[in-house]
């Protein structure tokens, strides 16, 4: 019997006479060079198939299995992935721009270099991913679960991620200008070189994090919490620091701190 897959609006994008499933029916089609842009895929089994450079642009994939399957430079610009499982997929640079993930499983997958502009992963399961390199501009993370992720320069400016978890990530030299971090628990991470002018930080769990040489100038940091974290040579200039705690941290070389003489914090404390 002929695999067919179908578009969202019910006509035939691709038929196959040798494809035992629909797994198969969509490796032929990649093969073939097929655009299956709106295909509808939703709660389809796909897990361990290479679709390495498929285009499924706008497809309905909505509780789909893609379970360490490959989607290395796949285009998937605008897809509905809500639900999806994507755990220990290869999507590197894979082309996710405006998809939905949200309440997606991405635990373990590699995204380096990745297109997520303007994708929706709120609730994301991001666990030990690695987004090297990944353009997340604008992307929406909150309440993402990003513990132990590598974001090593990845391209972040203007995330909501409200809630987020991020501890034990590697943010190292990421961009993260204008970036909403409302609330996110960071204990462990490292930030090292970011740049997070502008960026909103109110009452994050930054405990135990690495801030060395990071720009915060301009950041909104209210009820923060810097409990033993490294801000050595960090800029706090025109940061908001009400409320902020930086209980025996690393002040060494901070510039932008209030006087100490006029109420202001120490220059150091007691590091770790």
């Amino acid at each position: 019997m002929p695999i067919e897959i179908l578009h969202h609006a019910g006509h035939v994008l691709y038929r196959s006479e040798k494809a035992n499933d629909l797994r198969r029916a969509l490796e032929r089609a990649r093969e073939e060079g097929v655009d299956l842009e709106g295909a509808m895929l939703e709660n389809a089994d796909l897990h361990g198939a290479n679709l390495e450079e498929i285009r499924l642009d706008g497809a309905r994939m909505r509780n789909v299995n893609l379970r360490h399957s490959n989607l290395e430079e796949a285009s998937l610009a605008g897809a509905d992935l809500t639900n999806a499982r994507i755990d220990g997929a290869n999507l590197e640079e894979a082309n996710l721009e405006g998809a939905i993930l949200v309440d997606a499983n991405l635990r373990g997958s590699n995204l380096e270099e990745a297109i997520l502009a303007r994708a929706n992963l709120t609730n994301a399961m991001l666990a030990g991913t690695n987004l090297e390199h990944a353009d997340l501009r604008d992307a929406v993370l909150e309440n993402a679960n990003l513990a132990r992720a590598n974001l090593e320069h990845a391209s972040m400016q203007g995330i909501k991620a409200r809630n987020a978890a991020f501890s034990s990530a590697n943010l190292e030299k990421c961009d993260l200008r204008d970036a909403d971090l409302t609330a996110i628990g960071a204990t462990s991470a490292n930030f090292e070189r970011v740049d997070l002018r502008g960026a909103t930080l109110v009452d994050a769990v930054l405990a135990g994090s690495n801030f060395e040489k990071v720009d915060l100038r301009g950041c909104n940091l209210t009820n923060a919490d810097f409990t033993e974290a490294n801000l050595e040579r960090c800029d706090l200039h025109d940061a908001r620091l009400d409320g902020v705690r930086f209980t025996a941290a690393n002040l060494e070389g901070v510039r932008g701190l209030p006087d100490p003489k006029n109420g202001g914090f120490p220059k150091a404390g007691p590091y770790r």
